[in-house]
Order: C-alpha cells, then structure tokens, then sequence
C-alpha cells in the first residue's frame, strides 16, 4: 500500500504590499523556501503564486526569487497552477472580471514560464468555489481545482477522483491535517505515521484487506506559513518531513496533477458545495458560504459590497467608452480600470473581522482607496464623453464610503472600550 501526498503552497501579496515588508517575507520565506525544496531531490510541491507577487518582486528588486522559482520548474519540482491575478474572492465578483482576472494571470505565468505552464490545475483565491466558478474554470480549458475539504458533498475520496458534471477534476485539501500543520499543531513523525494510517478501517470494521488499497490525500497552506509565520519552519518541518519520506516506502510525493495516474475516475458526477477554506459547517448551515469576506452581520462587509456594487455597474457603463474619441476619455478609463482590477482584491474584507481578531482600519481602507479612485476616473471618463448615466451609481459609492468609514470609527472605539474594561 502506498500513500500519495499531495502538498500545494499557495504565496501571495496585496497590491498594496508595503516594499519593507516584502522584503522581509522574500528573505525570511521565499527564498529560503525555494532553496529548501531545490535540496530535495524527491520534492514535488504543487505552487500557486498570483500573478501581482511576481509583479512586485519584480518591482522591488527581488527578481532572483523568481530565477530560483523558475529553477524549480524547470527541474520539476514545482508545478505552477492558474488563479486570478489581484486574488479576488472569484464567486463574488461579476463573471466577466472572473475571466478577467484569470486572464491576466494567465498572461504573467506564460511571460514567466513560458511553455512548461499550461491551462491544467487551478486555485481559486482562499479556496473560494462556487458552482459558477467551476463551469468558468472548466470552459477555460483547465483540468482540476482544488477546494476546502468542505465543499466534498459526498464520500470523501482517497481512493478515486471525483468529477463536476463539466468533466473538471474536484480534488479537496484535508483541512484537519492542512490546519494541524498551518498552526504547528502536529510534529513531523506524528504526522507521517497519520498518513500512513488515514482512511484505514477499524480493527473491528469488516473490510478486509482495505491496508493493501493505495490512498492519497492533499495538504494545502499558505507557502508564508513557513519561515514567516513560523520562523525556520521550511527546515524544521517540511525539510524534515521530505527527508524521512525519502527512507520511506510507504509514502510518495506527488504533484496534484499526478493523481490521475494512480487512481481512477469516480463514475459519479458532483457539484462541490459553495465555500471557502474559512468556511465553517455552522457557516454553511447558516448559508454563509464566505464569510470572512461576505457576512450578513458584519456592516463594514455590507457597505465595501454596497460600493462594489454601483462601482461594478459604473465599470460596465465606462467599458462601452469609445476610447478613440480623445485622449482624456482613455487617459480616465485607463486609470480606473488599474485601479478597479487591484481593488477586487480580498484582504481589506478578511480585515474587517473585528469579532475574529482581524481588524486594521489603515488595510481596510487601503482597498477603499483603492475602489473610490477607480470610481472616480470612470465617472470622469463618463462626464468627458457626455454620458450622465453613472451619476446615480457614484453617488452611491460616496454616500456608502461615508458609511464605511463610520463604521470603521465605531467599531475601533468599541475595541477601544473593550480593551480597557478588560484591563
């Protein structure tokens, strides 16, 4: 019997990264991760990296991570799956920017890695999936997506492959052992020794024979969980893990897109639940299926998705624009389409958790910004080519802006409140 581990790391920055801040992660992580798994010779990691973390390592003179990547490619120990570029929660977002943002990832993974990357495995951004989502990725050409262990509606499969109705390979990550690791709350061994014994039967089952039937499962973290999040991590536990697995039979390390050669197609064609890697089963029972970027009772999320919405119908009107007409109607568009595809990003809703710890004002608002500039130039691009159509949906945007920026005010001074109380 032999068990098919199936890692993928998935790194990634905000637009708005500040340069000091990338610097430390690409010294403290990218690089010393790359290196770890370029020492390794039975390395087989499964990678995404959206496509604005190779821009800004680029940007900010860190171009020699990238060599190092592209090394580990090219001797195939890293394979490199699709995403969206800015790293949007994709079932949120109007479906043409979904296929805009996988677009322009698709265009910095070819420039990058030439003809090694194809249309084959796909990460959505926090593992976000819908079934809307799945029939894009599917049309795009590509093979499989991955997804949280709670988006499997069915039995959960070590021993075959399950399919959306489309054809899409559905593989899910094992959230128990994902977040065990993510939160160094398993050690190496104890971990091995749990694969190798995941999925078997109950002393007292009466399956027989059920150890000799090969198994696989699939882990899938941030990549910045090793050596950011926990400092010497890429040693101290994958290091470790690829150097004990090499002296063992039992396991084998494989790319998610290798699967299919060891284990068969389920007959049975599923749809995966909406959901995301947050996505909790109390969540779903409440059909909150994202709801750290999308709760019903979370005001700053009710009003960035208020703004999204007038800022989505404002974008449609200044795509119509005849850019040819003058320069100043192309100049405005252009400034709010750069602006409009950065600002879907996610981070500023994932910080707006105050009830989960995660609350900072300044990064929620460098996403506002970032939208009130895009809404901006498309009005003006609007009012310069005479159009008075989008007046309505501006005005929403500013009149829900104020709102948010309330709220951010409320709930800081009630943290504020609550924070001395309990002193």
């Amino acid at each position: 019997m032999t068990v098919y581990w199936a890692p993928l790391l998935h790194i990634y920055q905000p637009p708005t990264q500040e340069i000091e801040i990338l610097k430390k992660i690409d010294k403290e992580c990218y690089k010393p991760l790359f290196s770890m798994i370029d020492e390794h010779d039975n390395s087989k990691f499964t990678l995404n990296i959206n496509g604005i973390l190779i821009e800004l390592l680029y940007e900010f003179g860190l171009g020699d991570t990238m060599e190092l990547l592209r090394n580990l490619v090219s001797e195939n120990k890293v394979e490199i799956v699709g995403t969206a570029k800015y790293h949007p929660i994709l079932p949120l977002i109007p479906k043409k920017e979904v296929y805009h943002q996988i677009g322009m990832n698709e265009e910095i993974n070819r420039k990058e890695f030439g003809n090694i990357w194809q249309r084959n495995g796909f990460f959505p951004p926090e593992l976000a999936i819908s079934l809307n989502v799945t029939h894009i990725i599917r049309e795009l050409g590509y093979k499989w997506v991955i997804m949280s262990g709670i988006a499997c509606p069915e039995n959960w499969p070590y021993d075959k492959i399950y399919c959306s109705p489309n054809g899409l390979q559905l593989f899910f990550r094992d959230d128990i052992i994902s977040n065990k690791i993510s939160f160094k709350k398993i050690k190496v061994k104890e971990f091995l020794i749990s694969i190798k014994e995941i999925f078997l039967p109950k002393k007292d089952s009466k399956i027989e024979k059920s150890e000799e039937i090969d198994r696989y499962l699939v882990t899938a973290m941030d990549g910045e969980t090793f050596g950011w999040h926990v400092k010497q991590y890429e040693k101290t536990f994958l290091g470790k893990a690829l150097n004990l697995i090499e002296k063992d039979e039992r396991i084998k390390i494989v790319f998610i897109s290798e699967l299919e050669n060891y284990f068969p197609i389920n007959n049975k064609r599923i749809n995966p639940r909406d959901s995301s890697w947050s996505t909790s089963p109390k969540d779903l029972e409440d059909k909150v299926p994202y709801p750290l970027w999308n709760h019903p009772e979370n005001n700053i999320h009710k009003f960035y998705w208020k703004i999204l919405k007038s800022l989505n119908n404002l974008m449609e009107l200044a795509d119509r624009l005849d850019l040819t007409k003058n320069w100043e109607i192309s100049n405005y568009y252009q400034t709010a389409r750069y602006f409009y595809d950065r600002g879907l990003y996610s981070c500023p809703l994932w910080w707006s958790n105050s009830i989960h710890g995660m609350w900072s004002p300044n990064l929620i608002y460098n996403g506002l910004e970032l939208l009130m500039r895009s809404a901006l130039n498309a009005q003006l691009a609007l009012v310069q080519a005479g159009i008075e159509e989008g007046e309505g949906y501006f005005d929403s945007i500013s009149y829900y802006h104020g709102l948010l920026l309330m709220e951010i005010y409320s709930i800081t001074k009630k943290n504020l409140k609550k924070k001395i109380k309990d002193i």
